[in-house]
């Protein structure tokens, strides 16, 4: 565990940190509101011993401030010389999870944390635990990409952003060509191994972090390209139209070509949706525009809209 302790005495810092490594965990040390927030903001703290009575923002007021800024739960142990009730409530309101009295206890103290770890190693148990979970309802068994929930949920969070950052923001709605045939002739065994090669080829396209593909459905898929405008949405989907080619996919039933191509429909928040919802729509409307023009193609919506 690494954890901080927040004091404006140096030599009480330099105590409760002495016992902190005495229990085989990484002190860190702040001597008040503003070095404690800036370490906070970079590193990954388990647990905080933190002073009551600091100038400036007192420990009570830090705490506040710490837990409404961050969303990951650390426990939080105050120490202050303070012995009336009155205190012990207040910290606890402030949000708190023990007090100890100053001048510290070694054996109290070094008990606290143990507990304390404890507590933190459940936590990233279930942290673990929750994650996983979160993995199985939003990834699609077969192609193990993000699935139509995961994809409708992103979906929306990246409209919020576009809208509240007044950014660009594009999708791609892309099916695979005569797949019908393709099952009905190569088995869907086969169809379903032609689904996770199609979903691997179009996630190596995408060279930022942000971008996503998903699966909505058959062999309908989505890319998200959050911070894109057309431009780039067209360039995404050029390299999905050559690298199909490339791959050369073999599908002899096909009407369109020898392999296995794909009509893409490309939206952007540019064309007018007023939600992530629509947008979706609109790239739809384009898919079928792709289709009526020939097949193995992408078609903008802005284009004939």
């Amino acid at each position: 565990m690494q954890i901080l302790v927040i004091d404006d005495c140096e030599l009480i810092r330099e105590t409760v940190g002495a016992i902190v490594k005495n229990e085989g965990y990484i002190p860190l040390k702040a001597e008040g509101a503003q070095q404690a927030l800036d370490i906070l903001d970079k590193i990954d703290v388990d647990l905080i011993l933190m002073d009551v009575e600091m100038p400036g923002l007192n420990g009570f007021d830090l705490t506040r401030k710490i837990r409404e800024s961050k969303s990951d739960w650390m426990p939080i142990i105050f120490l202050s010389g303070h012995t009336d009730d009155s205190y012990l409530s207040q910290g606890i309101d402030a949000g708190g999870d023990d007090y100890l009295l100053k001048p510290v206890n070694s054996t109290v103290l070094a008990a606290k944390i143990r507990a304390m770890s404890r507590i933190a190693n459940m936590k990233a148990e279930l942290d673990e635990a929750n994650f996983k979970l979160l993995k199985l309802t939003h990834l699609d068994s077969l192609t193990e990409i993000v699935n139509r929930r995961g994809l409708d949920e992103s979906l929306k969070r990246f409209w919020r952003m576009s809208v509240r950052e007044q950014k660009d923001l594009s999708i791609a709605f892309i099916d695979i060509d005569h797949f019908k045939p393709y099952n009905d002739n190569y088995g869907h065994q086969q169809g379903d191994e032609c689904l996770c090669q199609f979903s691997k080829l179009i996630d190596r396209q995408l060279e930022r972090p942000l971008d996503m593909v998903a699966r909505y459905g058959g062999e309908e898929f989505v890319v998200v390209l959050p911070e894109t405008a057309l431009e780039g949405a067209v360039e995404v989907c050029e390299r999905i139209v050559a690298a199909l080619a490339k791959e050369d996919i073999e599908h002899k039933y096909s009407e369109t070509k020898p392999y296995l191509t794909a009509s893409i429909g490309i939206a952007t928040n540019a064309d007018g949706a007023s939600d992530a919802e629509q947008l979706l729509k609109q790239a739809d409307i384009a898919v079928y525009q792709a289709k009526r023009s020939g097949r193995n193609k992408y078609v903008s919506y802005s284009s004939f809209s």
